[in-house]
């Protein structure tokens, strides 16, 4: 007797958690899911913002450019906004019975409560290290201990994706009373059509705000003569008609990989249409960033003949002095 009532005790135990991980509507509902829900949103997306951890979909969650921590809430926002409405409207189109836009809404935020989680795994020192590493030296030259360590956090963040996904594929079943191929199919184009129109919403809110300048500090550094030297063997060799690949010596993996000679020739005619002819650099100066401790950036003035004001050049170059990012573009004070 009491085996069998230990055992259904436990199968009751077991019963309640896979409903709170996989259904928790079936405690929390309306209101209370809505208040819940906007919490861990609201949280997620402080916490990514701090980070520069923003989304940028219903469902993206990505690193950018520094924004103001207002925005990243109000992109945390919209990601559970234009797919709930969405789905409510192809709910009321479905569904016999009588939809409120509340339960809509509030499963929805429910939903989304994972991603507090993501937020959490991507700001962590150990996935950020990872990833560090991964932007300068590439997959390649990884340990062992680094590509497994990897490779359990891709796994981690793909099973915490379709946690999100099945649990607001629920909410909407649940909210709108609907199954079936059908209510499958209404969720998918909801959330394709919703991911498109919230990366389009967020470009919208990105634009309304000045930019913001890169946390970085001056720095004395003997590296800004390498970076001068390899900045203008590069836009001489433009000028002369040579657009070359660099060597691994000269150059970072992942920027040799983008810095192809079409991309390099089409660079050249703009920026020669922008500026004129390159004659060459002068150096302003160098900063550290605590965000990506092994880069320097170098920040120079560059004379072109046609330019009334000099555009900047500016280098990256890693800890081992090969080139990890080139950029000219019209002259800041600040570095934005």
């Amino acid at each position: 007797m009491d085996a069998s009532h230990t055992l259904d005790s436990h199968t009751r135990e077991s019963s309640v958690r896979r409903t709170w991980l996989f259904n928790p509507f079936h405690y929390l509902a309306g209101g209370p899911a809505l208040a819940w829900g906007l919490a861990c949103i609201i949280l997620t997306a402080w916490l990514g913002g701090a980070f520069d951890y923003r989304y940028t979909g219903t469902l993206s969650f990505q690193l950018s450019t520094p924004t103001p921590i207002w925005l990243a809430i109000a992109q945390g926002l919209m990601a559970w906004i234009v797919p709930s409405a969405l789905l409510y409207l192809t709910g009321r189109g479905l569904s016999r019975s009588r939809v409120r836009l509340i339960d809509v809404f509030g499963t929805q935020a429910l939903a989304r409560a994972p991603g507090l989680l993501v937020a959490l795994i991507v700001i962590s020192p150990p996935f950020r290290d990872l990833t560090t590493s991964l932007i300068a030296q590439g997959a390649s030259h990884f340990s062992v201990a680094q590509l497994a360590g990897l490779t359990a956090m891709g796994t981690v963040m793909v099973l915490l994706l379709v946690w999100i996904v099945l649990l607001m594929y629920r909410g909407f079943a649940v909210s709108c009373n609907v199954a079936g191929g059908w209510a499958i199919g209404a969720f998918i184009a909801a959330i394709a059509v919703g991911e498109v129109a919230t990366g389009a919403t967020g470009q919208l809110l990105q634009g309304t705000i000045a930019p913001q300048p890169v946390a970085s500090v001056p720095v004395q550094s003997d590296q800004h003569h390498r970076a001068a030297q390899l900045a203008t063997r590069i836009l001489e060799g433009h000028e002369q008609g040579r657009f070359e690949a660099l060597s691994t010596e000269e150059a970072a993996e992942y920027f040799r990989v983008g810095f192809t000679a079409e991309v390099q020739r089409q660079n050249h005619q703009t920026i020669r249409f922008l500026f004129g002819a390159f004659e060459g650099l002068d150096y302003i100066e160098t900063r550290y960033m605590d965000s990506q401790p092994h880069l320097l950036i170098h920040r120079f003035k560059g004379r072109y003949g046609n330019a009334s004001r000099p555009p900047e050049v500016r280098v990256v170059l890693d800890r081992d002095g090969r080139l990890a990012g080139l950029w000219i573009k019209p002259w800041q004070d600040e570095m934005l």
